[in-house]
């Protein structure tokens, strides 16, 4: 694969875990030759003609940020009432390609089918020269101070759960569980300090919206996380019997395997305190987890593909829509970007979608995923008006209208190619025309070009996967 660096870090990482000494030879004329190429490669180099990289321009807000919180456009607004009850309203018209927020998970878990490609903290991709904890191996690292910056926010209280959670249990409990890892480090490994400030906290005063964030502590940004909905009240029985069920498996252990056990053995309302934690930490990120996505190469082209869940304290108080008039779209640097992706009145509710769309499932399908999921009944204008899914958009488009199906040509094509200019270009396009034809949605032009202005999205913003990008050029 010509990754001659991962080869000789590879090589330094197998010397330091005791590699078996009659191999030493092999080990030692793999390093040679390692050395060997990458000083050939850096040669042929320096020799050929030296190109500027191009730079890497991240989204910024499109209006100016709110004084206390940088991470929100100063148009936007938390609002309560009972039909919704808390969503995010915009004081002014906003234009598809608008950027409205940007923000950084409180906490994240790799999905499991990345776990020795990516590092458990900074989720770099680093397939060939990951590090594991040797407390449980379930976790890798991609340095000696992701390591530790992870044990002393998380992992010393994890460790000894993280391969049985990943094993048996959906990410919801080990989301669950680094979130109340996180809290109790917050308050200096104190579960009894946590107790005493959530005792204390009033919650209907913790508002993210106006909450200063350029002063605010960790345990302030927590307080964010633990006001975030349960839905418990809404749950039927059953489910709410499976999250007990759960969340007891999972005090259980933490007692058993963490420092935990001693203090709760010793202080019973402690013990219960940590039992309750779970559980409403649990209906939290049940209701409140998003994928975090990158580009990855699959068959000639590139495919967003999910490779964390993470939580967001501001992001999280947009409500769903099955016909969605913003995007998030995860950043290069972990962050997640809000992008306007159809035109929102002034005063109007801005609506993220849960993973359930009208042009993916009808709405029978929509309403029955939406109830099991999160406990509401979807009353969205798509549901309202039956928006139209993707088989029937397509049924019911001009397919021999050559125009239209050589634009639809072209944007692919230029999608497809992952260069930075020519998708600058044609999302230009694309958001000039879904600016101007807002009335026509959901007629099949319009979603097509929505999709488009996604893609293009994603292209520009997310991470491309390194090995994706070998395996695009390597001969078939």
């Amino acid at each position: 694969m010509q990754r001659f660096e991962d080869c000789l870090e590879n090589i330094r990482l197998a010397r330091d875990s005791n590699y078996p000494e009659h191999l030493t030879e092999k080990l030692n004329q793999r390093e040679k030759e390692a050395k060997n190429a990458l000083a050939k490669a850096r040669n042929k180099n320096a020799s050929s003609i030296k190109v500027t990289p191009d730079v890497v321009e991240e989204p910024e807000l499109s209006y100016p940020s709110k004084e206390n919180a940088p991470q929100v456009a100063n148009c936007l607004e938390l609002r309560k009432n009972e039909e919704y009850g808390r969503h995010v309203v915009t004081t002014r018209k906003l234009k598809v390609g608008d950027v409205v927020m940007i923000e950084r998970p409180f906490v994240t878990v790799l999905k499991d089918s990345f776990r020795y490609v990516r590092c458990d903290f900074c989720h770099g991709e680093r397939p060939f020269t990951l590090i594991p904890c040797e407390g449980c191996t379930a976790a890798m690292y991609c340095s000696e101070e992701c390591l530790s910056k992870a044990y002393n926010n998380y992992h010393r209280y994890d460790c000894g759960l993280l391969r049985d959670l990943y094993e048996d249990f959906e990410e919801v409990s080990l989301i669950d569980i680094r979130i109340i890892a996180i809290a109790i480090t917050t308050f200096d490994n104190n579960p009894e300090a946590l107790k005493d400030h959530l005792d204390a906290l009033d919650e209907s005063n913790v508002n993210g919206f106006t909450m200063d964030w350029n002063k605010a502590t960790q345990q302030d940004i927590f307080n964010t996380v633990h006001v975030l909905t349960t839905n418990q009240e809404r749950r039927h029985s059953m489910f709410v019997a499976m999250f007990i069920f759960n969340a007891t498996i999972l005090h259980t252990l933490i007692l058993e395997r963490t420092e935990l056990g001693p203090v709760c053995e010793a202080n019973p309302a402690t013990n219960k305190f940590l039992l309750d934690l779970i559980l409403r930490c649990m209906q939290i990120v049940n209701c409140n987890r998003k994928l975090l996505s990158f580009n990855a190469y699959k068959v000639k082209e590139y495919v967003a593909e999910s490779f964390a869940v993470g939580c967001y304290p501001l992001i999280s108080m947009l409500n769903h829509s099955c016909a969605p008039n913003v995007k998030r779209i995860t950043l290069r640097d972990g962050r997640c970007a809000v992008f306007v992706i159809r035109p929102v009145l002034e005063g109007s509710q801005l609506f993220d979608s849960y993973e359930a769309g009208h042009t993916l499932h009808e709405r029978e399908m929509r309403q029955s995923m939406l109830s099991f999921m999160y406990s509401f009944q979807c009353t969205c204008e798509a549901c309202t008006f039956n928006y139209p899914t993707w088989k029937v958009l397509v049924e019911g488009s001009d397919v021999t209208n050559s125009e239209d199906m050589a634009k639809h040509l072209y944007y692919n094509r230029m999608l497809s190619s992952h260069e930075d200019k020519k998708v600058r270009k044609i999302m230009a396009e694309l958001r000039s025309f879904l600016n101007e034809t807002p009335q026509l949605y959901p007629e099949s032009e319009v979603c097509f070009r929505q999709v488009e202005f996604v893609r293009s999205l994603q292209v520009l913003y997310n991470q491309t996967s390194e090995n994706a990008e070998y395996w695009k050029h390597c001969k078939p």
